[in-house]
């Protein structure tokens, strides 16, 4: 009889959590797309053996991916010092498609010319012009390959290991890297941008706990080999607080923020420049007439424990979207085309199209800004080097 009671008891648990998760994800995702519409907006070559596993990758590689560079692309006049690739880690149940706007976006702005001084000189080196874009590969069924993990204790106890549980998604992160270094050659210079869970997937990938990847040529080529000179997360919680209400990662946010190698001092140390960007827009408010408040205050208040004077993006609270030092913090709160606010996300993602994995998710209207909005990026760009 008590094994059976425990195993209610283990039962239960399990179900709550998933229903907690899940439910309030897909919740809060549907009130954003109502409250947008309701709230009406005011602002309204790799040589020798390693060519044989990139051509394997590149070729795996193509249903997913998006914005390939062409050969006109590369016949700019650029050089390798001033040509940087971008892989793109994607959202939850995000997909490739979603991201194209973003990257079209990249190509539109130019960063402003860099200035580098020394004791005896002052140089300025070129603007950065955007090569190839890749995302990682990952269609939105992937992503219940998280259920694996649910029956196991480490669930339970908010223990999981990202290099257990997060292995299908470092193997895309290998087969984008692969297929950048087939399109601009084993020299080509990589920032990776990770977009809310992908900033943190991101530095657990380049922290090392990619245990799998890590035996990879690809990853010797893009981390250890130096391939990789930035990373720029946008909207990513970065620490999971002591006095949050529950732990929605159930331990891989620990794991990451915990590990020395994936702070920003240990990746500055490797020469990978780290920049957070995170937005202050969105208020929480539980007692509201607006929509976007309220959804702010039932994301915020599992995340941080609190509502009070607490803003960010809609989805993910300020105080948890930026690392320490030496990484560089860069807030925003308005679009400076349109004024509005910039909030976490420009789609609502469908992870009940599972009939089609690769389909684009809901695309908001043009006025709901976000961080890869025109009048956005151009706050930010400069941190991709």
């Amino acid at each position: 009889m008590k094994e059976a009671r425990g195993g209610i008891r283990i039962t239960s648990a399990i179900i709550a959590i998933l229903l907690y998760s899940g439910l309030l994800v897909l919740i809060q995702n549907v009130v954003v797309v109502n409250a947008s519409f309701l709230s009406g907006y005011k602002s309204s070559s790799v040589g020798g053996s390693e060519h044989a596993v990139f051509s394997r990758y590149h070729s795996n590689t193509r249903r997913f991916s998006s914005t390939t560079t062409t050969d006109d692309e590369k016949d700019d006049g650029t050089t390798p010092n001033n040509r940087v690739n971008i892989l793109l880690c994607p959202a939850q149940f995000c997909v490739p498609a979603d991201y194209e706007s973003l990257f079209s976006t990249l190509r539109q702005h130019k960063p402003p010319t860099t200035t580098t001084t020394n004791e005896s000189s002052s140089s300025s080196k070129p603007p950065v012009t955007i090569g190839t874009c890749r995302v990682a590969p990952l269609p939105r069924t992937e992503w219940i390959k998280v259920a694996r993990q649910l029956p196991t204790k480490s669930f339970l106890t908010a223990n999981l290991s990202c290099s257990i549980t997060l292995d299908w998604y470092f193997d895309a992160i290998d087969r984008a890297l692969a297929d950048i270094y087939a399109e601009e050659g084993a020299e080509a210079r990589i920032c990776v941008v990770g977009h809310s869970i992908g900033g943190w997937v991101a530095r657990a990938y380049l922290g090392g706990l990619a245990s799998r990847s890590r035996s990879s040529s690809v990853y010797r080529l893009a981390v250890e080999g130096g391939g990789i000179s930035s990373l720029v997360t946008l909207g990513s919680p970065h620490c999971s607080p002591d006095g949050a209400l529950v732990d929605q990662t159930r331990g891989l946010l620990r794991e990451v923020e915990n590990t020395p190698e994936c702070t920003s001092k240990s990746l500055t140390e490797r020469n990978i420049q780290v920049s957070c960007v995170g937005s202050t827009a969105i208020p929480a408010k539980i007692i509201t007439t607006n929509l976007e408040y309220f959804v702010a205050a039932t994301s915020y208040l599992p995340l941080v424990g609190t509502i009070n004077s607490v803003r960010g993006d809609g989805i993910i609270p300020q105080e948890l979207a930026f690392m320490d030092a030496p990484a560089r913090r860069v807030e925003v709160d308005t679009c400076d085309v349109t004024g509005g606010d910039v909030r976490h996300a420009h789609v609502l993602p469908t992870p009940w199209n599972l009939w089609d994995g690769g389909a684009e998710s809901i695309r908001l209207p043009e006025d709901f800004c976000w961080y890869g909005s025109k009048g956005v990026v151009g706050r930010w760009i400069d941190c991709i080097q």
